[in-house]
C-alpha cells in the first residue's frame, strides 16, 4: 500500500536557493536603514592635532625690521622644532626652497626651517648706504635658538662671519659652495661647529678645491660631492642634496637632544 505523502516535497537545491534568496533580502534591507538613517547625521568632525598639523606645515610670510634693514623672510613647521636658517645664493631667492620642496620637506619633518630673503633680494628691499646685515641680529630678533645656517655661495659673505665669530649662537654649519672661504681661513681652522660640507662635482664658480680645503681646515667635517652636479647643486641633484642634509640633521637633533 502507498503511503501517504506527508506535504510537498523541496529538493534541496531549491530550499537553500530561497535560504539565500531570503538572507541577500534581509541584507539589502539592512544596508538601506543604515544609509538613510546615516544621512542625517554631521560627520565626525577630524581630531584636532589635523588643524594643529596644517597650520605647522603652512608656509607664513614675515616681514621686520633689524637694525637699519627691512627684512623678509618665510617659516613653517613646529615653532619648537630644531630651527634651520636657509640663506641663498646670489640668483635665487627665499622661495627657491620653498619651490625645490626643501621647507615642506623640513616642515613634515618637525623641523622649524626659516628662509631669508637677503637685503636686495627676494622681497627685502636694498639696504640704505652704509647698512648691512648681521646674521647675528636678526637670530636675535627671532629668537632662534641656535639654528642651523644653511649657506650657499653668495651667502658666504653673510655666514662665514656668523660662524666664526659667533659659533656659540648656531648648532652647525650647512656649507654649499659658500664663497670668500680663503678670507676666513685661519678662523675656519678653528672652527668646532658640526660642519656639512655640499659641493657640485661640476663647480664652475667655486671650485671643488675650495670644498676640499675647507673639509681640511674644519676638523670633523663631512664632505659630500653631488656628482654631475654644478654650482647650485641643490637644484642639479635635489635628492642626494636632501638625504645628505637629513642625515646630517639627524645627528645635530640628536646631539642637542642630550
Amino acid at each position: 500500500m502507498a503511503r501517504p505523502s506527508a506535504g510537498p516535497q523541496y529538493s534541496r537545491t531549491a530550499i537553500a536557493g530561497r535560504t539565500v534568496r531570503a538572507d541577500l533580502l534581509v541584507i539589502a534591507g539592512t544596508l538601506l536603514w543604515c544609509a538613510v538613517s546615516h544621512a542625517a547625521e554631521p560627520a565626525e568632525p577630524g581630531p584636532a592635532g589635523g588643524a594643529a598639523e596644517d597650520t605647522a606645515l603652512a608656509v607664513r610670510a614675515q616681514r621686520g625690521q633689524v637694525g637699519a634693514l627691512t627684512l623678509h623672510w618665510v617659516e613653517t613647521g613646529p615653532a619648537d622644532g630644531l630651527p634651520v636658517l636657509l640663506l641663498h645664493g646670489a640668483r635665487f631667492h627665499s622661495g627657491t626652497w620653498q619651490e625645490l620642496g626643501t621647507l615642506a620637506r623640513l616642515a613634515k619633518a618637525g623641523i622649524h626651517a626659516v628662509a631669508l630673503d637677503l637685503p636686495g633680494y627676494g622681497q627685502s628691499p636694498a639696504p640704505p648706504p652704509g647698512a648691512s646685515l648681521d646674521l647675528a641680529e636678526f637670530i636675535a630678533a627671532q629668537k632662534l635658538d641656535r639654528p642651523v645656517v644653511l649657506s650657499p655661495s653668495m651667502s658666504g659673505h653673510f655666514s662665514l662671519p656668523l660662524v666664526t665669530g659667533h659659533p656659540d649662537q648656531v648648532s652647525a654649519f650647512v656649507a654649499v659652495a659658500p664663497v670668500e672661504l680663503p678670507a676666513y681661513q685661519s678662523k675656519l681652522r678653528q672652527l668646532t661647529l658640526p660642519t656639512l660640507i655640499l659641493w657640485g662635482e661640476n663647480d664652475q664658480v667655486v671650485s671643488l678645491e675650495q670644498g676640499k680645503a675647507l673639509h681640511e681646515w674644519v676638523k670633523g667635517s663631512q664632505l659630500v660631492v653631488l656628482q654631475g652636479a654644478r654650482h647650485p647643486c641643490y637644484l642639479d641633484r635635489p635628492d642626494q642634496f636632501h638625504a645628505a642634509l637629513f642625515k646630517f640633521l639627524r645627528t645635530v637633533a640628536s646631539k642637542r637632544a642630550k
